[in-house]
């Protein structure tokens, strides 16, 4: 039985609004708006991923008409890694936590000798290699391979 692997509602909407603007923009300036519409994620919600993807240096602002966001690199130079610890901070082998918040036994004496925590940072260190091979240009050609729909800005849209 294969079990999906699930990224928090934040992490998916960060690889979607990136993936947008690689595949939608064409390296021309898009609005958070267009993005949300297009990807099915609320405006507000997408502004603050965004906010947090700038600050991570893999999207810029441009202000005033024709504005948005762009990719800083070329889609071959993003992994998905980079574009989830923006949104999610690194990828740690943290042991999983109890109801209580700690990392303690049953007992409350330490960590438990019967768990697996050897697992968690070779877990982590595989899921980052995964996610660090594979580019956000990998994403945009397995769109292309799978008749994902564009929506590509027209350079002679003009506005009277």
């Amino acid at each position: 039985m294969l079990v999906a692997m699930r990224f928090s509602r934040q992490v998916q909407y960060a690889l979607c609004g990136i993936f947008d603007l690689a595949y939608n923009g064409a390296g021309e300036p898009v609005h958070v708006r267009r993005v949300g519409e297009r990807q099915g994620i609320p405006y507000r919600f997408l502004e603050q991923i965004f906010q947090r993807l700038r600050r991570a240096g893999l999207v810029a602002g441009k202000r005033g008409p024709g504005g948005g966001f762009v990719l800083t690199r070329p889609p071959s130079q993003i992994s998905l890694l980079e574009v989830v610890e923006a949104v999610a901070g690194p990828i740690a082998g943290e042991p999983p936590h109890d109801r209580a918040g700690s990392r303690r036994g049953a007992e409350g004496a330490g960590p438990s000798v019967h768990r697996p925590d050897f697992l968690w940072d070779d877990l982590a260190a595989r899921m980052a290699r995964i996610l660090g091979e594979i580019q956000v240009a990998d994403v945009c050609r397995e769109a292309v391979r799978r008749s994902v729909v564009r929506d590509l800005p027209s350079r002679f849209d003009y506005e009277i």
